[in-house]
């Protein structure tokens, strides 16, 4: 029998425990009460043997164009563990700083193309910093701001990036606080490739914060990845393709027709804000997305298997 106002207290404390998760933030972020030191790799400038053996992974035109060992002595930064940088080039670290080179140098030709310059630089889903460190390393960029949904990451950015990195633990409920017309450039790798709800929200506040004129570069899987994964459904070391199948196994089948209009998702769990493999038409990018910005160009496969869409304000 309840006869106190403390027995009722205790009996609603009782049923909120039985229901609501002892870490409520995991349900729209990761890694948020996470306090576990960190177990770095040596800076690539320390490591330049390591990278001569590689540099051959870079197109030779941006070998050509670019002294790479120079640009390794730039970077003085840490490698983070492969545990800490969401799966690119696990155990090999001169790769993973390749990986983001690449990706520096093309977002900056295209910014260069379009005779954009960045003052102010956003990366949406920055994870630690893979493609970020080589804009702080390699460019006069003045304000660097960095987002991610792993407080981890963030964490590894605000101990070992310097004081004009601004790093922000953000959440799946699209909310980016940042000044309106503040950001000359926005990127977004592998991003918008696992957004499976409010999707024209982030698109909205990504618009907010871009000045006009300023640029977006963000990843997509679009048809162009679509006929990739079907010459690659039978390789194991290809995870987007594996991961799809177990959601879906008549993928299989389908990825010998094109691929469906629109936008297509496929959830793998349903829990947290890490959830799904999204697709989307080249006609959705300009029907939707369109409506948002001006789309500048389409570059297939210009992040690995992601094709990239670049947006204008």
């Amino acid at each position: 029998m309840i006869n106190s106002k403390a027995n009722i207290l205790e009996l609603v404390e009782a049923s909120m425990k039985s229901w609501r998760p002892a870490a409520w933030e995991n349900d729209i972020s990761c890694h948020s009460l996470d306090v576990a030191d960190f177990e770095n790799e040596p800076p690539i400038a320390d490591r330049v043997d390591e990278l001569a053996r590689q540099v051959k992974q870079l197109p030779q035109g941006m070998r050509d164009r670019f002294d790479i060992m120079q640009m390794a002595a730039r970077d003085t930064f840490p490698i983070p563990s492969s545990n800490d940088r969401e799966g690119y080039a696990p155990g090999n670290d001169p790769q993973y700083w390749i990986s983001g080179l690449k990706d520096y140098i093309r977002m900056m030709d295209v910014a260069k193309r379009n005779q954009l310059k960045v003052k102010t630089y956003f990366d949406f889903g920055c994870a630690t910093g893979r493609a970020a460190r080589h804009v702080v390393a390699q460019s006069d960029v003045e304000t660097v701001w960095c987002s991610d949904i792993n407080a981890r990451h963030i964490r590894w950015l605000l101990e070992y990036m310097p004081r004009h990195v601004r790093p922000i633990a953000n959440h799946c409920i699209p909310s980016i606080p940042i000044p309106d017309d503040s950001v000359d450039l926005i990127s977004a790798f592998s991003v918008f490739t696992h957004i499976d709800t409010f999707e024209t929200c982030w698109l909205a506040e990504l618009r907010r914060i871009l000045r006009p004129g300023g640029l977006a570069y963000l990843t997509v899987h679009n048809e162009a990845t679509w006929e990739v994964l079907a010459k690659e459904v039978d390789n194991p070391d290809n995870r987007l393709i594996q991961s799809i199948l177990k959601i879906d196994p008549s993928v299989r089948e389908k990825l010998q027709q094109p691929m469906p209009e629109g936008r297509t998702v496929y959830r793998f769990t349903d829990f947290g804000p890490y959830r799904a493999q999204v697709f989307h038409s080249n006609n959705y990018l300009e029907r939707v997305w369109g409506r948002f910005f001006d789309v500048q160009e389409i570059l297939d496969c210009h992040h690995v298997r992601q094709s990239v869409v670049v947006l204008k304000k």
